[in-house]
Parts: C-alpha cells; structure tokens; sequence
C-alpha cells in the first residue's frame, strides 16, 4: 500500500478528520481541491447562517478556531455577530489546510475500488494510489438535486450551486425554484446583477430567522429553547449533543429526523431585499416545464387547483441536497453494492466505518446514520476525532472483513 489512510475531499469535514489522523502519527494523504464548495459554488458576498461559534473546522491543538484565526488577522468576529462573510470563511478555511494538512494533493480521485490489502484509488490524471483505508468526505454539490419536472428545461435550467457570481442574468428573467436559505441567497445576489427575480415555492410564505445579536436572553428562554450549532431549540440541542443515540433510532425513524429536521428559513438579514425586490410565487407546485425559445412553467395553486404559466429566461433550482451513495461517481459498482443503507445513505459504525471494511464516511452521507449534525459544519468537531480514533487503532494494519 502507498499509505495508510486517503482522504477524498477538501472541505472542513475533510480536512478536521486530516488533520486529527497526522495529529495521531497515522500516514495520510488527502485528495481534494481545498474548500471548493465554499469558494466556488456559493454566492459571492453571502454571509454564513451558521453563527460564528459553530462555524469553525475541528483541530486537534488549541489555537485554529474561527475566533482564533479572526484575531489573529484582526477581522470582524463574534460568536453569534456580526455574521461571519463567505470570503473570511474561506480564508479561515485555507489558512487551516496550509497550517494542519500542508501536504494536501489537489488531484481528484476519479475511482475508488477494493483491492487486497485496502484499495485502489485512481486520480484524475490516471495515477494509481493503494491506501489501506478511505475516508470519503464528499462535498454537498456531488447531491445537488434538481426536480425531474424541470429536466426538459435543458440548458435553461442549472442548480443554485452551479453559480457564485450572476452578472450574466443583468436584465433576464429568472425563477428560482426554493424557499430556503440557498433561493434566497441566490435571488438576492440576481437582483443586486439586475435581474429580473420570481421566487417560486410551495410554501405559502419565505420563512425567515431572526439573530438575537448575541445579547443575553432570559433564563426562561434559555430552557425553553436552549442554544447549540444547529439552532435554538431542544430538537437542535439533542440532534447536536446525543449523535450516539441517533444512530440507535430505527432506520425509518433516523430518516424522517433528516429529511424534515428544520425546514427552509433564511437569515433575518436578507428578507427586506428579497421580500422587496423579487416577485413571490407562492403556494404553487410545479407540474410541468417547456424550453421553447424561453423556459415556461406549469404552475398549480395548492389551495384551489388553479393551473398558470410563468415564462422567464432561466430558472434556478435552489432545491436542495439528497445524499445519495449512487451519486458519487468515483465509487466502483462493487463498493456500492457491498454497502449497506440507510435510505440512500451509508449505514456506518460508532467509528463512522460502512460495511466495506476499512470504508469511512463523513459530512452530509453520515447523516442517515448521525443524524442532522452532519448537515453542519459543527459536526465536524464529532466526527473527525471519533474516526481518527478508530482508524488510529488499527493503523498499519489491512482492514478485516467483519
């Protein structure tokens, strides 16, 4: 074998679970263009919904939290405000993988296969890499999902993750398909480029959030909605404090939890730019969609079956994320069919180890197994010290069938 452990994936679930496994002695290399989700497929300009104190990557040694970094370079921070901006994060991000994971390989790995001893990597460029175990830490846009209504758009269609700046939409007309955070984002950027904005959604309004500024709330709302990383609430609070316990629920159980866990809601501080800048197509299913010299929209009224059109330039699917194991490109058949689920996802051990030996999953694909704290960056402050445990304990050694 080459080395002990790869890592397939550069963002924060990819590098915190690299650099505790280097912290811990064991060989590892990782693969990945480094925090590329956040610097290539989001809005240019965007502030993070996640508040400061939850927006760090993991390190194993004191000094490499968000705060951390922020006063170091003397940048704009606060636990829960002023908001944390896109590009700071990026910076954070970068800074962290030049400092903790210097030997990153920007090279992507285009297949991944089992072979004696561990397995057999191939990266973009045709190299061959052997690696006694994979850590598989698979941006968010490998899920990005679009409806199956809006695959005849063809060209005129694209997800919201295929975009970080829209100057190209001055002067068009453009749907966005969404309610949460992302449509919202993604039409207030369209409308900053002069665009013409419809925000088309199911929901009967556009859910927004309010910040309490980081003031000190009273004790009765504190036990009433106490706070975590992923939110207010005792729902947020357990998903974020009892991950161990998640994996217990049953499977159908685990999967509802995710699938409904929040629901679309933007930030506070969006919502007087899009609420007053963008026509709001509410309370509407979309049933059809033509590309025709145009993109045209079958719209239907929830409440009253009312059918209508919507004709624009282009739409944006701001749709969201399905983790999906079949929607990582680089996986052989062998290794998805020797993988049991959970819905789409993974089902993974208490070390976060599939049932392909040696095979490891983090972020948004260990969700069916940990539940909604691997959807957060916060997440990663649980899962990359509990895998760099596992795999520390058998480094060095070729995974064994279970």
């Amino acid at each position: 074998m080459d080395t002990d452990v790869v890592v397939v994936g550069a963002g924060p679930y990819g590098l915190s679970t690299a650099a505790h496994l280097t912290h811990r002695g064991v060989e590892t290399q990782v693969f990945g263009d480094p925090m590329v989700t956040w610097r290539a497929h989001m809005p240019a300009g965007m502030l993070l919904k996640s508040d400061g104190f939850a927006s760090s990557l993991d390190a194993p040694t004191p000094g490499w939290r968000l705060g951390d970094y922020a006063a170091r370079e003397g940048l704009p921070y606060g636990d829960r405000a002023p908001r944390v901006s896109l590009e700071n994060f990026v910076r954070y991000g970068l800074a962290f993988q030049r400092e903790l994971v210097p030997g990153l390989d920007t090279r992507a790995v285009a297949a991944l296969d089992r072979a004696p001893g561990g397995f057999a990597l191939t990266l973009d460029d045709g190299t061959q890499v052997g690696a006694r175990r994979v850590v598989v830490a698979a941006g968010i846009t490998h899920f990005a999902w679009v409806p199956e209504q809006l695959a005849p758009l063809g060209d005129r269609v694209s997800h919201s993750s295929a975009h970080r700046d829209f100057g190209r939409f001055a002067g068009q007309r453009v749907a966005v398909v969404g309610a949460g955070s992302s449509a919202v984002e993604v039409a207030g950027s369209l409308l900053d480029a002069g665009a013409q904005v419809h925000l088309v959604t199911r929901r009967d309004d556009i859910p927004f959030w309010g910040s309490d500024d980081g003031h000190v709330r009273p004790w009765r709302e504190r036990v009433r909605k106490p706070s975590s990383g992923l939110g207010l609430g005792w729902k947020q609070k357990l998903c974020q404090d009892l991950p161990d316990a998640f994996r217990r629920l049953p499977p159908e159980r685990r999967l509802e939890i995710v699938r409904s866990f929040l629901g679309p809601v933007s930030g506070a501080w969006m919502k007087d730019k899009v609420l007053g800048g963008a026509d709001l197509v509410t309370g509407v299913d979309v049933v059809s969609a033509e590309a025709n010299g145009e993109a045209t929209l079958g719209l239907v009224t929830r409440g009253d079956g009312a059918a209508r059109e919507l004709r624009v330039d282009q739409v944006i699917a701001a749709t969201g994320y399905h983790p999906d194991l079949d929607r990582l490109p680089f996986l052989s058949d062998d290794v998805r069919s020797a993988t049991r689920r959970v819905g789409a996802m993974p089902e993974l051990s208490r070390g976060f180890e599939s049932s392909v030996p040696g095979l490891y999953y983090v972020g948004n694909a260990a969700a069916g197994s940990f539940g909604p704290l691997m959807r957060f960056m916060v997440g990663a402050e649980f899962a990359a010290p509990r895998v760099a445990g596992h795999v520390a304990r058998t480094a060095g050694r070729a995974p064994v069938a279970a």
